[in-house]
């Protein structure tokens, strides 16, 4: 936690990973994280730039990432870091901390370590975490986010994500994710906002260059009511109030079948649906292997509806799909991933949605580009889905377990093979299968898949709707679609 004899970064090499908008084709730098604790009481942007011998501007411009974090008392040592040093700085240590604490108080507050903000001050002693790499978002400064928030209310923002931008912050990057991004372009009342300029980078371009001009940003954050993937586009509610996240979490509640999960099995352990979740299915077949009073057999009664549009080299059946999801399961070397299985397995999530409609579709040049895919050699088609559960990686893997993964898709196209699934989800690492010692069997999307989330419908007042007449929020057309 002290700094002990920190190289310092390289200038040009550090201002080029906080550069704002990124250089074309730059690649975020390998994680670097440094841990202090404040030798003085002061301006936390000087203390940094002094303890890290950081260039001019670097600690500022940390703190709008959102890089920098703090507490006034430190935190205990782990024994990881603790074995990496000396006994007199083992002591030193823990002087600092006793002190702070006398300082500090006992509440939890001044032992809860934050993300420090922009003009923050520390004290002598609190402890100082520095991402000088902050993970980059070059999508964010591609698109002009006024023009992609759908409404805005003095409660709400309806923004449409673009694919490549985090729906949450990152510990090390606050500046480039939805809510910050949206922040920035959204305004009070009920019209929709439009602008040529994305005010936020515009702004920081100023800071750059030597002006005085203040970074606009609401007075309070946007938060969050729901996730997409990062690879995802499409819909996001963002919510400008507490008491709002509260209303639209009960509505979420009372819209989804998330309450049933797999435990509806028999004493065998066989789904009792008998469906395997592979087909579609008539309405009639429907509304037995749900059941009368299953929420996905009702969806014009649910207050909250969600469709997705989804885009596939092989059309998927219409109808209910029904699986069974094992969600972020973890291998070593492996991102986290879900696996679909055709009938309940100990622990599994009930997963149901339903494709309405499928058709085939041409590509832009920038989507043929980007997945490598012949825009005349093979038909490409595009789903609607009406989402009935919400699982991690729901339709994604859904999706894949009927072979149609998604297009762009590099973590769920591999899972298209049920012995691949099986293996994995036997604990296999499946290193027979990897083309090389340095190669991943599963990888993330580099880029956006082929999944939107479309369209809203809400019957209900938080959002201004009703059940005779709900209000309605569209994404417009998916980027993948000429």
């Amino acid at each position: 936690m002290l700094v002990r004899h920190v190289e310092a970064p390289d200038p040009v090499r550090l201002m080029e990973a906080l550069a704002i908008p990124p250089a074309p084709g730059f690649r975020t730098h390998g994680a670097r994280v440094e841990h202090l604790l404040a030798p003085r009481d002061g301006c936390l942007a000087d203390v940094i730039t002094e303890a890290l011998q950081l260039p001019q501007g670097a600690a500022e411009l940390l703190l709008r990432f959102g890089a920098i974090h703090t507490c006034p008392v430190p935190p205990a040592l782990s024994a990881a870091s603790a074995a990496g040093m000396s006994a007199a700085e083992l002591a030193e240590v823990q002087l600092a901390r006793e002190a702070a604490q006398q300082r500090a108080g006992t509440s939890s507050q001044v032992r809860t370590t934050r993300r420090a903000q922009e003009g923050a001050t520390t004290t002598r002693g609190a402890y100082i975490r520095v991402h000088l790499h902050p993970k980059r978002f070059p999508g964010a400064h591609a698109v002009d986010w006024a023009g992609r928030v759908v409404a805005s209310t003095d409660e709400y923002v309806v923004v449409s994500k673009p694919a490549g931008v985090p729906s949450a912050p990152t510990v090390d990057n606050w500046l480039e994710s939805a809510p910050a991004c949206t922040a920035q372009a959204s305004t009070s009342g009920s019209h929709r906002r439009r602008s040529c300029l994305c005010i936020f980078a515009l702004l920081v371009a100023l800071r750059l260059a030597g002006s005085k001009v203040s970074a606009l940003a609401l007075e309070q954050p946007l938060l969050l009511t729901s996730r997409l993937d990062q690879c995802t586009e499409g819909l996001l509610v963002l919510a400008k109030t507490r008491s709002f996240v509260a209303r639209f979490n009960q509505l979420v509640q009372r819209s989804s079948n998330n309450s049933k999960h797999s435990s509806s099995t028999t004493d065998d352990g066989r789904s009792s649906d008998g469906n395997g979740g592979r087909g579609g299915g008539t309405e009639q077949q429907e509304h037995s292997m749900c059941g009368a009073s299953s929420d996905s057999c009702a969806p014009q009664q649910r207050p909250l509806r969600k469709f997705y549009r989804a885009a596939t080299a092989v059309a998927p059946p219409l109808g209910l799909l029904r699986h069974h999801l094992s969600i972020e399961r973890r291998h070593q070397g492996l991102p986290s991933f879900t696996i679909a299985h055709d009938q309940a397995v100990e622990g599994s999530l009930l997963a149901e949605l339903r494709v309405v409609e499928v058709a085939p579709i041409r590509l832009t040049a920038a989507a043929t580009e980007q997945w490598g895919t012949p825009a005349e050699a093979i038909p490409v088609y595009e789903c609607l889905i009406e989402l009935l559960t919400g699982r991690t990686h729901q339709i994604r893997a859904q999706l894949a377990a009927v072979g149609c993964s998604l297009l762009g898709d590099s973590l769920y196209q591999p899972l298209v093979s049920l012995q691949l699934r099986q293996r994995l989800f036997a604990g296999d690492p499946c290193d027979d299968l990897r083309q090389g010692s340095a190669d991943r069997l599963l990888r993330e999307p580099q880029g956006g898949v082929g999944l939107q989330a479309c369209r809203l419908e809400v019957a209900d007042a938080c959002m201004g709707g009703s059940r005779d007449a709900p209000a309605l929020f569209d994404a417009g057309t998916p980027w993948w679609r000429a």
